[in-house]
C-alpha cells in the first residue's frame, strides 16, 4: 500500500509508466527502463513527493490507485515510444488528465537488440537511472546530485557496449 493511500495528504506528484510490450518498445530494445526510471524516480530520488502508480490497478478500477492519479497535482507518465500507451489508457478513465509524457526512448536515442535477453540487466539499469535523473532534473524542479546514478556499472557499460557514456 502506498504512504499516500491512507493518509490525508495527497501525493505531489503521481507517476507511471508503460509496461514496454508494444512492438515499437520491443524493436528498440526498452523492455524495463522505464518501469524502473518510475521506481527510482518514486522510491528513491524524490521519495518524499512522489509515488509510484500501478498502471493497471489505476486503469482497471477506480479505486486507491486511481485516486492517487486524480488527486495530484501533477502527473508524470513516463513511457517507452511514441504510442504513449500508459497517458492514453489513463486519459481513457480520467479524460481530463493531462499528463507530462517523457518519452524514455528520445533519452538514450539508441536502437538496442530486439530480445530483452542481449541486453545486459546492467544496461537497463543504467539507462534507468539516465531516465530518472532527467526526470527528477527536467520535470520536478531539481537536481538527482543528492543520489545520483549509484548502479554499479555507471560510467562503465555505456561506453563498453556501445552506449551512452554516464
Amino acid at each position: 500500500m502506498s504512504r499516500f493511500s491512507s493518509s490525508t495528504r495527497d501525493p505531489v506528484i503521481s507517476a507511471f509508466s508503460c509496461a514496454s510490450s508494444s512492438s515499437q518498445s520491443l524493436r528498440r530494445g526498452q523492455s524495463a527502463g522505464q518501469q524502473r526510471a518510475a521506481n527510482l524516480v518514486a522510491h528513491r530520488l524524490r521519495a518524499d513527493s512522489t509515488v509510484r502508480i500501478c498502471l493497471g490497478g489505476a486503469f482497471t478500477k477506480d479505486t486507491g490507485q486511481r485516486n492517487l492519479v486524480r488527486r495530484a497535482e501533477r502527473v508524470i507518465a513516463i513511457e517507452g515510444c511514441f504510442i504513449n500507451c500508459s497517458s492514453r489508457m489513463m486519459q481513457g478513465v480520467l479524460p481530463d488528465l493531462k499528463p507530462e509524457i517523457v518519452r524514455a526512448d528520445l533519452i538514450y536515442n539508441l536502437d538496442l537488440p530486439f530480445g530483452i535477453d542481449e541486453v545486459p540487466d546492467e544496461m537497463f539499469t543504467i539507462y534507468a537511472h539516465q531516465i530518472a535523473e532527467q526526470v527528477v532534473r527536467n520535470y520536478l524542479s531539481g537536481s538527482p546530485a543528492s543520489n545520483p546514478c549509484k548502479s554499479p556499472g555507471c560510467g562503465r557499460w555505456g561506453t563498453e557496449l556501445g552506449g551512452l557514456s554516464s
